[in-house]
């Protein structure tokens, strides 16, 4: 179906949230609207790559007061999918694990809102970052396809539990200053030179191992990578806290291992920056 304009239409069109990473130019491509990640930074309030940059951000990250990212609200939701009402009949909204944000609840509490105007399933992706971007562009382009809401949903139920997801920090000084590491912990952490290898497990992130350099760090992600896919082509996402010159020597790593069947290297969202800090590399994966 095509509208004003040749624009081919879908029935079912595809939400998602900035947290996903999807790059602008496969947002514009798979016609997949992205609601922002709210930040705030003392008493002000901004919107994720809408009033605040990525080198903005990582530049506020060293400020006096952290910057602290919380869930679109409600209202964000609502204004989308009313938005959407009039272009399809239904939306599948595909968010960050609910088991780390709140970022579903919401959705969910919107698609109520609108639920005369339009069907909204709201989709856990179960995971963080391009996770939730690679099961965005598989929805968008099965509704490209024709396919229906349930159909896309049992689509992506067959994709969800294979994405893996490892991510190595260069430092604990973030995790500390977010809160999700006491000081004692990350200054303990930081006389040892102990770098974290975090996994996304059910929805969890967990650390899966412990280095004593970020070099290493790098190399163990890259193994675990390779481990977790076997052979298998594979969607890989690299995805890096300012960093895109690293992020492009380990994308080279990562192409000696594994499979790759599409690459894409792109800035990680808000809500992993201010946890992870600049310098943070990870990689994200999506077996075929």
């Amino acid at each position: 179906m095509r509208g004003q304009g040749g624009r081919q239409m879908t029935r079912v069109k595809v939400v998602t949230d900035s947290s996903s990473g999807l790059p602008k130019e496969l947002e514009k491509q798979y016609d997949i609207t992205v609601v922002p990640i709210p930040i705030q930074i003392g008493e002000e309030s901004y919107k994720e790559k809408v009033n605040l940059s990525p080198e903005e951000l990582y530049r506020l990250l060293d400020g006096r007061v952290m910057p602290k990212t919380s869930s679109p609200s409600p209202g964000d939701f609502v204004e989308v999918y009313s938005q959407l009402a009039s272009e399809a009949s239904d939306i599948i909204s595909i968010h960050v694990t609910a088991k780390g944000s709140g970022t579903c609840q919401s959705a969910i509490v919107a698609a109520d809102s609108v639920a005369d105007r339009v069907k909204v399933h709201v989709y856990d992706s179960n995971t963080v970052s391009m996770g939730t971007g690679f099961l965005s562009i598989e929805a968008a382009k099965a509704a490209l396809d024709g396919l229906t809401l349930e159909q896309i949903r049992q689509r992506l139920d067959a994709i969800r539990d294979k994405i893996r997801a490892f991510v190595a920090l260069p430092t604990l000084r973030y995790l500390q200053r977010s809160g999700r590491l006491n000081r004692g912990q990350a200054i303990f952490g930081s006389l040892l030179s102990i770098k974290p290898v975090i996994e996304v497990r059910d929805g969890i992130l967990e650390v899966v191992d412990r280095v004593r350099s970020y070099p290493k760090a790098l190399e163990r992600v890259v193994e675990l990578a390779a481990e977790a896919v076997s052979r298998f082509p594979s969607r890989v996402a690299v995805m890096h806290g300012n960093s895109p010159e690293e992020a492009q020597r380990f994308a080279e790593q990562i192409k000696k291992r594994i499979r790759v069947r599409q690459l894409i290297v792109a800035e990680v969202g808000a809500s992993l920056a201010v946890h992870g800090g600049p310098g943070m590399i990870g990689v994200v994966l999506s077996p075929d």
